[in-house]
């Protein structure tokens, strides 16, 4: 009986592997195209304001995006137990792993809000040595400080409700944060409806309201619907230190994966700066323009990792296989066509941004060195974040992850700015060549199989 459902699963076909992933991954894909379109609208309308502006953003948010990433650590360890007992339709499983994703999220939520709100001087010091940047930077940071405690909420919701397939809440509470971000920037940026003119300070403002806004939302619509993973303070609070310690043993590992990640990516930035203020703004333009194509990648990930962690909790690992497979066939594909799609709108979309003609020819430059390394990026990143990471094996990800950062590209981004004088995308081309090293450690870890655990 065993061998035949072995044999059923192992014949699942690509097309049927194909429909389950897009229903999944469109309303994720279509949230993380919002997500991203906030930080596009940020930036664009900043970008009126002058280079130094665009830069104290960018720089004060890869402050904000060391804690995004280190809250994605958080609740991507919880939806690995989420995913997997949603598997075995293990409600209260679900809630009481909610409530530990919550109180990790708040703790972490707390560190890096009092941070940027009491040292936001020190941390831009860190990040740019141009006083002007500085000062703008720590004005916005000292303002969205409180919207770390909102987006606990937000995605500890989002990602419960993701675990269990509800992936449309998330979705729409997206597209109110970022239309509210949109107008509310044109609002406190510009001085419109008889408010003041802010400036950055305004998208500071406006970014934290469109974070509120998104979290009344997000958890109105799961408690007033009653919806499945709509937990009681006590289902929260059920969980005892056996269940936290068994959370930590697989999660620690991804929470330090996001940081570690996150703050190579911070490292960057700072090489970036020692070659100059217009490669700051460079890399801030590129780096959002780039994010809204690899929401493709983040949706397919993402969805990969619900589809992988439902079965092994469901005790079907065959296809848990089967749909690695199959996803590691399809990425590197949608890589090569979103590479060639960057390749030839990258002039046409800086040419919206007002810079410097050096700041434009290099943000296009950049734009098609990512789009080259599109393909291995795009299957390493859903190795990493989809199949591994359903799978429960959060280590070896991280390892690698900590390795390629660290012993490779971090210091190769230093040598090329500072010893070789590279130009910011030559020091940039260095720096994806860690693509190549990463994707041999995960197509090894992919065939052996060793990735795939049930934790439940």
């Amino acid at each position: 009986m065993k061998e035949k459902e072995n044999r059923d699963e192992k014949g699942v076909s690509g097309s049927c592997v194909l429909k389950t992933l897009w229903l999944l991954a469109v309303p994720i894909t279509l949230q993380s195209f919002i997500t991203s379109s906030l930080n596009l609208v940020d930036n664009m309308m900043v970008g009126n304001l002058g280079e130094a502006s665009i830069a104290a953003v960018g720089l004060a948010n890869q402050y904000i995006f060391i804690f995004t990433l280190c809250l994605m650590g958080v609740n991507a360890g919880a939806s690995v137990f989420m995913s997997q007992l949603w598997g075995k339709q293990e409600l209260k499983g679900i809630k009481t792993f909610l409530g530990v994703d919550m109180t990790v999220g708040f703790m972490a939520s707390l560190l890096f809000g009092i941070g940027a709100f009491s040292f936001p001087e020190v941390i831009m010091g860190v990040l740019s040595k141009d006083r002007e940047v500085i000062r703008l930077g720590a004005d916005y940071l000292r303002i969205v400080a409180m919207s770390c405690l909102f987006m606990n909420f937000t995605q500890g919701y989002s990602s419960a409700l993701r675990s269990t397939e509800q992936t449309k809440v998330p979705m729409f509470a997206s597209l109110i944060g970022v239309l509210a971000n949109a107008f509310l920037n044109w609002v406190f940026i510009f001085g419109n409806l008889g408010m003041p003119k802010m400036g950055v300070k305004g998208a500071a403002l406006a970014t934290t309201l469109a974070r509120l806004l998104e979290m009344t939302f997000i958890i109105s619509v799961v408690y007033f619907s009653k919806n499945k993973v709509a937990a009681h303070i006590k289902e929260l609070f059920s969980f005892n230190m056996e269940c936290l310690k068994k959370y930590f043993i697989t999660s620690w590992s991804v929470i330090a994966n996001e940081l570690i990640f996150s703050i190579g990516l911070t490292f960057y930035s700072i090489a970036y700066a020692r070659i100059g203020t217009n490669a700051v703004a460079t890399m801030q333009i590129a780096t959002t323009l780039n994010n809204m194509f690899m929401i493709f990648l983040i949706g397919i990930a993402t969805a990969a990792a619900i589809m992988i962690g439902n079965s092994i909790g469901a005790g079907k690992e065959e296809r848990a296989r089967t749909y690695s497979v199959h996803v590691g066939k399809l990425t590197p594909l949608v890589g090569v066509l979103l590479g060639v799609f960057i390749w030839f709108l990258a002039p046409f979309i800086v040419s919206f941004f007002k810079v410097q003609p050096e700041t434009y020819r290099d943000t296009v430059s950049v734009l098609r060195i990512m789009a080259l390394f599109l393909p291995l990026r795009a299957f390493n990143m859903v190795m990493i974040v989809g199949v591994f990471r359903g799978g429960g094996d959060t280590l070896y990800s991280m390892l690698v992850q900590a390795g390629t950062i660290w012993l490779y590209s971090v210091p190769l981004s230093f040598i090329g700015a500072l010893i070789l004088k590279l130009p910011v995308y030559g020091v940039f081309f260095l720096i994806c060549t860690e693509e190549i090293i990463k994707m041999l450690f995960e197509l090894s870890r992919l065939k052996s199989g060793k990735w795939l655990k049930n934790l439940v």
